[in-house]
């Protein structure tokens, strides 16, 4: 681990010690929205789903699994429930020693307390469940092509180097009236580019990293994960080209205090909306 990298970490440990329930809380609320949108249109929260990116908590796979679906969660670092050598040791042969290092961090000090508040609000059992949990790229995690009638993911895409490919794998994957509920965390926004200081820019703004850094001079490059820094009309070129669209829901805008003139005239080449808003969630049906 790069001695460089030991700020980022501490303040990753100071933002989960802060907000570790408050995590919790925002990941019921996407929930909620998914669960919302497809009553809205006439579909129940049901079927064979499959999430994509579901991360070391997998916590929207347990959601949708405790609501009675048969889930798959997948995601390229190795993943499993509960604690064991053997599990680090695997993570560390695929995903290197920071990633064991957190994963075990997370499993000792923050996935009780995580788990509990998620239970809390959602008035669901979770811990209890074992869920089908694949390791791989997509095309490498033996998924079977029309089996899925809905793909979910939560601020995954922004990671992942061939958009294009994903996408047209998922239009594979699911069934001819499934549905795609996609949320993205906009690169060009405040919060966008993953530092975890900007996690709440409104209310905690950063005294350490300058807003929009990612843009701009790329003071504090050093952040958990790698991004590909698409902008929101180069996403929305890919997803047209597998996905007939039925909605794209804009997030509330982030930091509109904080984009100063200066900052403004500075990233001209961004528009407002691309700056302000944190995400979208993109809601498709495949191509035939």
């Amino acid at each position: 681990m790069k001695l460089s990298r030991l700020p980022l970490y501490w303040s990753m440990v100071r933002y989960a010690n802060a907000h570790n329930r408050d995590f919790a809380r925002e990941h019921w609320r996407f929930f909620q929205g998914l669960e919302g949108w497809l009553a809205a249109n006439g579909r129940a929260l049901q079927g064979r789903t499959l999430d994509v990116g579901c991360g070391k908590s997998f916590w929207l796979t347990l959601l949708l699994e405790a609501h009675g679906l048969q889930v798959t969660g997948v995601d390229t670092e190795e993943i499993e429930p509960g604690r064991s050598p053997g599990k680090y040791w695997s993570i560390l042969r695929r995903n290197g020693f920071e990633r064991a290092i957190r994963t075990l961090m997370w499993d000792l000090v923050y996935a009780g307390p995580y788990y509990r508040e998620l239970e809390r609000v959602s008035g669901r059992a979770l811990r209890g469940l074992r869920p089908d949990l694949k390791c791989g790229e997509l095309d490498a995690a033996g998924l079977v092509d029309g089996t899925f009638d809905l793909v979910v993911s939560h601020e995954v895409f922004e990671h992942i180097a061939d958009v294009d490919a994903a996408a047209a794998k998922l239009r594979r994957l699911l069934k001819p009236d499934g549905i795609a509920y996609l949320y993205v965390h906009s690169f060009t926004s405040l919060s966008g580019g993953h530092h975890i200081a900007w996690k709440y820019p409104d209310t905690e703004p950063s005294a350490t990293v300058p807003p929009w850094d990612h843009l701009r001079e790329k003071k504090c490059p050093d952040v958990p994960s790698w991004l590909n820094g698409l902008r929101e009309h180069e996403y929305r070129a890919i997803f047209e080209r597998h996905f007939g669209i039925l909605d794209w829901i804009h997030l509330p805008h982030e930091g509109a205090a904080l984009l100063t003139p200066a900052i403004r005239d500075e990233l001209k080449q961004y528009s407002e909306h691309e700056l302000l808003t944190k995400g979208f969630i993109f809601v498709g049906r495949p191509k035939s």
